[in-house]
């Protein structure tokens, strides 16, 4: 027995393979450019010069709760959740030589709460959190998505480390740590 090709793909002993398969635009992906691991923009409406300062920045992960239906046979059914759980946001920036990205951020926190015991009042629950925007680019720096974060508040501030026994002068980078309702990502046309 012998196989035959044909147009429409293998015939006789082969497997047939439809014709979408061998379409040229089925093969391929839209675009061979690889996302950028520089191709973000990061701004935060609270503190404006965390734009120009921030080094890293991750989407944080999401996970969806799920919940156990026992069953008569002794086996557990996995059943769908209904809580969303984000992980907390992570910052790496910069400081500044006036060292304003990291008192922006210390002011903020020091604002939420009265860390001197004095009589100050806190400020108003409108201003205690603030939106977020992470812009991803693409390979021509051009904005794709936007991913939103909504009613963002710092938790974390990191230390600000001096070390005179480097050999390198280095920039100062501190880590900030958000937490916020929800964030959504959206496509920019």
């Amino acid at each position: 027995m012998s196989t035959i090709i044909t147009q429409r793909g293998y015939t006789g002993d082969g497997i047939s393979i439809p014709d979408a398969y061998q379409r040229a635009d089925y093969r391929q992906p839209p675009t061979d450019n690889y996302l950028l691991n520089t191709s973000f923009r990061f701004m935060l409406n609270r503190t404006p010069n965390m734009t120009w300062f921030c080094q890293r920045v991750a989407i944080p992960a999401l996970s969806f709760g799920q919940m156990e239906q026992p069953t008569p046979f002794g086996s557990r059914l996995p059943v769908v959740g209904t809580q969303y759980d984000f992980e907390d946001l992570t910052i790496d920036f910069i400081i500044d030589e006036e060292m304003k990205t990291w008192i922006e951020i210390y002011d903020w926190m020091t604002n939420l709460s009265n860390p001197k015991g004095d009589n100050k009042e806190h400020i108003p629950f409108e201003e205690q959190t603030s939106d977020a925007e992470l812009l991803i680019l693409s390979s021509a720096y051009n904005p794709k998505y936007s991913v939103s974060f909504k009613n963002i508040f710092p938790v974390s501030l990191g230390a600000v480390q001096f070390d005179s026994t480097t050999t390198e002068t280095e920039p100062v980078v501190s880590t900030a740590t958000f937490k916020y309702r929800f964030y959504e990502i959206e496509t920019i046309s």
